[in-house]
């Protein structure tokens, strides 16, 4: 298992990066990253999400402080089932950014899963990153593994 957390100084859009093994064939983990029952079971209740390249759809969790616990994102990009790529946009950001999922499988067992949420700018985005940073270690650690585990 790795995990790692990256902000090069020649990078100009600072970005989450997080590396896990997940001890699952990658249809499995890919399942868990596309569809609506996985989604609101591990990451944040969704009714719309679909995976085809332009959809919109939401995902919904509990409002805190200026966040009113909606997340907005559009699928701009997947290749079944190594990657998926999303804007994410919520009331506390000025601008959308970008979460990606990268999926490699290791063997017909092990998956590694790389996750890259990136776009964040000037000090609004420097916080939401290292509250965003926190949470997506959370839930990949505990809630996606505990998802995968069932």
């Amino acid at each position: 298992m790795t995990i790692s957390v990256e902000n090069t100084a020649t990078n100009t859009k600072p970005q989450i990066h997080i590396k896990r093994v997940y001890q699952h064939p990658i249809d499995r983990v890919w399942n868990a990253l596309t569809t609506k029952e996985a989604l609101s079971a591990w990451l944040m209740e969704t009714q719309d999400f679909e995976l085809k390249r332009g959809h919109q759809f939401q995902l919904k969790t509990k409002p805190q402080g200026s966040f009113d616990g909606i997340v907005n994102c559009e699928i701009t990009d997947f290749s079944q089932p190594n990657m998926l790529s999303y804007t994410w946009t919520a009331t506390a950001f000025v601008q959308p950014t970008t979460v990606t999922w990268e999926l490699k499988s290791l063997s017909e067992t092990e998956t590694l899963l790389t996750l890259s949420h990136t776009g964040f700018k000037g000090w609004n985005g420097w916080l939401t990153r290292q509250i965003l940073t926190f949470g997506w270690k959370s839930l990949l650690r505990k809630k996606l593994q505990n998802y995968l585990a069932i």
